[in-house]
């Protein structure tokens, strides 16, 4: 709802900016009047809430924000009488006090048509728009349906006005056609149309608004349009435009253009549009062009369209069946095939088809018989092209099934009726009930007959024919008697067991279940289920707290039809475990408890944490005694068995104490050498290594590792780049139990390239360098480029020389002696000759 206020409240505070057309003007000329739709369609409801509710509160809430001085007045339409389109009204003058305004508001009850139109013709002479700026806000849930050419009329206001504008507010208007018509009315007035349709729309549409800062006009700016037929589709290129002022001189012109922007002097002009591709010409005469104003002139180029429409069956069908409608037209985007009542309003349909979803069209006709019309429908300007009158006839159906069933039960339903369509459904319902009411159904495009799962409550029903959703075509009485069931299982069990129900009961449905409840819980809550589909017995767990229980049959998930008392007793467990352990040992825990669930573990927390928060754990399914790996932080702990990860039902305390750990290296090694290390530690885990890091770094922070399960001494790469390290023992790959410092020096290398280096032949390249290690070798490569990037290489695990086959291509190289695959040893210049 505040999305909303906030969105209209934007649109409000940008539309009164606009109207200064000049620095110099008061903010008394800020003059605007507000449309508010009060036709019958406003008591349409969005989220369970009627529209008009929804208008009421926000503008109520934006009034109440508004600043006085801000001049605005109300009008409304619809809001008095049914189907008289001079239901038009203002309720407000300009200048009214807000709070007078607001009380209008809160008075309209909508009844009646949409005479957008006549409305705005209204509120512009009262905005005395032939002399001054003025500014129409119309919100509006549907379309005009009273004047033929609304985005005409408007497009004469903007033609005859001095700055006339008018901004659309469309609240919930979700069809393309309708859409187009308000677009079309703010857009023949150079104003700007704004969707409302949810809250994720409106915030979209907020969030626009209050990026867009609005226009303060300063120079006097024309905008040209042209239109296919009166409120028409837009040309978008393809124009040749030529303005003349009132001495018959040409003061602007252009070709193959579409809407097209112009400043221009004030005064009296001509203008003249042509497409040249068909002719086709259209002008204004007189249009008048005030100081510092934005103005919006449009010419519609006017050309016949012609359609025709035909029907299979012809003349008329059943009621709720589909029927095929061939059709010829202009076949423009937007227009549409539709069945509407006999005589409808323009634009007004039961039923629609785009003309650009093929031809012919197939159309459901109304479940309702009676007099209508099919017709091809302009889709911009809305205007109906071809019509043709067609009879809609009763549909008939029958409907076949037993006449008594169990409550819950599926009954197979057998029928005839018209052809399927989405909107056929077979019914249960109460006799009493309303077509759209129902307790249960199943759709007829399944075939016949249909299953349809009877209400869980003894008593007398209905089953239906329900075509398109609205009308009962066929109807048979049905009696459901009562569901029986039983349940047997043992009246005494042991907390988290689980244990063996057996039952019986109606046919199996997917929302039927064994539960475990307290006595006086309601059906749908319960502390344990299993599915009826699995078969009798099913095993259902018993609650971890020990007390009186009731297994229930609970049917469709809403009704209890059989229940068992139960006893759950507490659960025993035991715990044998040393009292003493090393952080980040594995500990051997010996248990005992009850029958191990999936829930069951051991695990090690801190005194007074919950069941659930834990150090380490082990599953109990793995058999006693499991291994639990102790924390790595000294302190005192506990050892716990917990049940179905929520209920502690054994504890014993352990003191863990500091694990120790010893290093022995080397204290000085070359980058990238191999260093051998001994040492001593707790009992080596998955996450002990031994590592090199730099000095005050985070314990996982480290630049080569090496596993302690490897055994003492171990092997441990030193890094590449010289400088001050530290080998450290890492616990856990958490917890640093002692460090040493480790000085890495320069490695250092040479290479000579060979005598006569040939192109595609083996050199032998002599070297020297550190001890080698993975990714080093002697490579050949082009000048200047990345190390890791050469044309050839040689091993030199087996010492100097090497052997290299030379580039096949002649030219410049460079030799380099490349340390562990990032770093460059030494180099020397090196030329690859052609072969002789």
């Amino acid at each position: 709802m505040r999305v909303f206020i906030a969105f209209i409240s934007v649109i409000l505070s940008a539309v009164l900016a606009i109207a200064m057309p000049a620095a110099a003007q008061d903010t008394s000329e800020d003059r605007t009047i507000l449309i508010l739709d009060g036709s019958g369609s406003m008591w349409g409801q969005i989220e369970g809430e009627a529209k008009i509710t929804i208008a009421k509160s926000v503008l109520a809430e934006l009034l109440a924000e508004l600043p006085e001085e801000r001049q605005l007045g109300l009008m409304a339409y619809g809001h008095r009488r049914e189907g008289d389109c001079t239901d038009i009204e203002q309720l407000a003058e300009i200048g009214s006090a807000h709070e007078a305004i607001a009380a209008q508001v809160q008075k309209l009850s909508p009844k009646g048509k949409t005479p957008m139109a006549e409305s705005i013709r209204q509120a512009a002479d009262i905005l005395e728009y032939k002399e001054r700026k003025a500014t129409v806000i119309l919100v509006s849930d549907g379309i005009e349906t009273c004047d033929p050419d609304p985005c005409g009329a408007a497009a004469e206001l903007e033609q005859s006005g001095y700055d006339f504008t008018v901004n659309v507010i469309g609240f919930d208007v979700t069809e393309e056609n309708d859409q187009a018509q308000l677009k079309c009315l703010a857009e023949n007035t150079g104003g700007t149309f704004y969707s409302a349709a949810d809250a994720g729309e409106l915030g979209e549409a907020l969030e626009e608004a209050v990026v867009t800062e609005p226009e303060v006009v300063t120079v006097t700016k024309v905008r040209l349009r042209a239109t296919e037929l009166e409120g028409g589709l837009v040309i978008e290129e393809g124009l040749s435009w030529s303005v003349t002022d009132a001495d018959g001189n040409e003061v602007y012109s252009s070709e193959g253009e579409g809407v097209v922007d112009i400043e221009i002097d004030p005064g009296t002009y001509d203008v003249v549009v042509e497409r040249p591709s068909d002719g086709l010409k259209g002008e204004q005469k007189g249009v008048k062009i005030a100081q510092n104003t934005g103005k919006t002139v449009t010419i519609a180029l006017n050309f016949e369209v012609t359609a025709s429409v035909r029907a299979e069956p012809a003349a008329e069908g059943m009621a709720g069946t589909n029927v095929l409608v061939h059709w010829t037209g202009p076949d423009r985007r937007g227009d549409y095939i539709n069945i509407s009542q006999k005589g409808a309003d323009n634009g007004r349909y039961l039923s629609y088809r785009y003309a650009s979803q093929g031809n012919p069209s197939e159309l459901r006709l109304p479940v309702e018989p009676g007099d209508y019309e099919i017709r091809y429908t302009l889709g911009r300007p809305i205007r109906t092209l071809a019509s043709i009158d067609y009879k809609v006839l009763p549909a008939e159906a029958t409907i076949e099934a037993v006449s008594e069933a169990i409550a819950g039960e599926d009954v197979s339903v057998a029928f005839t009726g018209p052809e399927a369509g989405s909107g056929d459904w077979i019914t249960i319902a109460k006799p009493d009930a309303p077509a759209g009411k129902y307790l249960g159904y199943a759709y007829v495009s399944k075939g016949s007959p249909v299953l349809l799962r009877m209400p869980l409550e003894a008593g007398e029903y209905e089953l239906r024919y329900i075509q398109g959703g609205k009308k009962v075509l066929a109807r048979q009485p049905i009696t459901v008697v009562v569901a029986e069931a039983t349940i047997e299982a043992v009246s005494e069990a042991i907390a988290g067991e689980d244990v063996s129900v057996a039952f019986t009961g109606p046919e199996a449905g997917s929302g039927d279940y064994i539960t475990v409840a307290e006595p006086d819980a309601p059906a749908g809550k319960y502390l344990g289920y299993a599915y009826v589909s699995k078969g009798s017995p099913v095993l259902l767990r018993m609650p971890l707290e020990a007390g009186e229980y009731e297994l229930r049959y609970i049917q469709g998930g809403k009704k209890v039809l059989a229940r068992q008392p139960i006893t759950v007793g507490l659960a025993d467990a035991t715990l044998v475990a040393a009292s003493e352990a090393i952080s980040g040992e594995d500990v051997s825990v010996t248990f005992t408890g009850p029958e191990a669930g999936s829930g069951d573990y051991i695990t090690v927390a801190e005194p007074g944490s919950p069941a659930g928060k834990y150090l380490g754990y082990a599953y109990v399914s793995k058999g006693s005694p499991v291994l639990l790996r102790m924390p790595l932080d000294a302190g005192e702990y506990e050892l716990r068995y917990v049940q179905g990860g929520k209920k502690v039902i054994a504890s014993q305390p352990i003191t863990v104490v500091a694990a120790t750990a010893t290093l022995t290296a080397v204290e000085e090694a070359i980058a990238g050498e191999n260093v051998s290390i001994t040492f001593t530690g707790p009992k080596a885990g998955s996450g002990d290594y031994i590592t090199i890091a730099e000095p005050g770094s985070p314990a996982r922070d480290y630049v080569g590792y090496a596993y302690v399960s490897k055994g003492s001494p171990l092997l441990l790469r030193m890094p590449f780049e010289e400088g001050d390290y530290e080998l450290r023992y890492l616990q856990g790959n958490k917890k640093v139990l002692t460090s040493q410092p480790m000085k890495v020096l320069a490695a250092s290398a040479t290479v000579t390239p060979p005598e006569r280096a040939v192109a595609g032949e083996v050199s032998s390249v002599v070297f020297t360098g550190p001890q080698p290690s993975p990714g080093s070798y002697v490579v050949v490569a082009e000048p200047g480029s990345p190390v890791k990037k050469y044309v050839a290489y040689g091993n030199i695990t087996s010492g100097s020389p090497t052997n290299i086959r030379m580039p096949k291509d002649p030219g410049e190289y460079e030799l380099r002696y490349l340390h562990g695959g990032v770093k460059i040893l030494a180099s020397a210049p090196m030329t690859v000759y052609p072969k002789e």
